[in-house]
């Protein structure tokens, strides 16, 4: 007796699952078969240096698409061959609309002459006309390179110097040359260490010197030389001289 009522009710759910899915199936297909135009396509983030132009040609090749058979994928992969373009998201809104968000490439440094990089450490290729440092290297290293130079920014800011150009050497050796075309030559190890070094006696050197200088060595153990502007000869820095070294 509790056995078939068990199994009647089990029968009974099976068969209320199976209508609500083949409910569920036709209703998709109506849906695929009507007629349901994109009738917008919704950019929802700002952004600085894409060109408009291009996103309004995306959008519009996609409008009148159907909402349900449009293939987004086909629509990200359009945006992103866009050059300031580094991410898109997309989602359908009901009952017409493709809502888009776009994530930007935020520049903050020249690749060899041939490109940029931005500030996740990734070489993108886009023409822009900013004032930006220069990074050398290989590109094996550029996240390495983007993470030292946001380090040794914040380090020379306090100076009030400013990377102009920093490289990274296939022996691993650090360059750095300033906007003030003051060359630093950080050798492999313990680079932040010796700039900090260097720039709590930057101005005890330049008072030491009474001049202005144009190269710095950092590759001493004990202290750095430096070259005076317009002078062919270095002058040691160490710690007879300085005391903090």
């Amino acid at each position: 007796m509790f056995n078939s009522l068990s199994s009647l009710r089990k029968i009974t759910i099976f068969i209320y699952i199976l209508i609500i899915v083949c409910c569920l199936y036709l209703i998709h297909v109506q849906l695929e078969r009507a007629d349901l135009p994109i009738k917008e396509i919704v950019i929802v983030n700002s952004y600085e240096h894409i060109d408009k132009e291009q996103i309004n040609l995306i959008a519009n090749r996609y409008l009148q698409s159907n909402y349900f058979k449009v293939d987004l994928n086909k629509i990200r992969f359009a945006f992103k061959k866009l050059p300031w373009v580094r991410d898109v998201s997309l989602r359908r809104k009901w009952p017409d609309k493709i809502v888009v968000s776009i994530e930007e490439h935020q520049v903050i440094a020249r690749w060899n002459r041939v490109g940029l990089v931005n500030k996740e450490g990734e070489i993108f290729h886009a023409a822009s006309e900013e004032n930006l440092p220069l990074f050398i290297g290989n590109e094996s290293h550029v996240k390495e390179i983007t993470l030292k130079y946001k380090e040794i920014k914040k380090i020379l800011e306090k100076e009030m110097m400013y990377v102009s150009i920093i490289s990274l050497s296939e022996r691993l050796s650090w360059e750095i040359t300033t906007t003030d075309r003051l060359k630093i030559n950080l050798g492999k190890d313990d680079i932040l260490q010796k700039i900090i070094q260097f720039t709590d006696n930057f101005k005890y050197v330049i008072s030491e010197l009474k001049s202005t200088i144009e190269y710095v060595d950092l590759r001493y153990r004990d202290g750095f030389s430096v070259r005076k502007t317009n002078s062919k000869s270095n002058k040691k820095i160490d710690k007879q001289l300085d005391k903090t070294l």
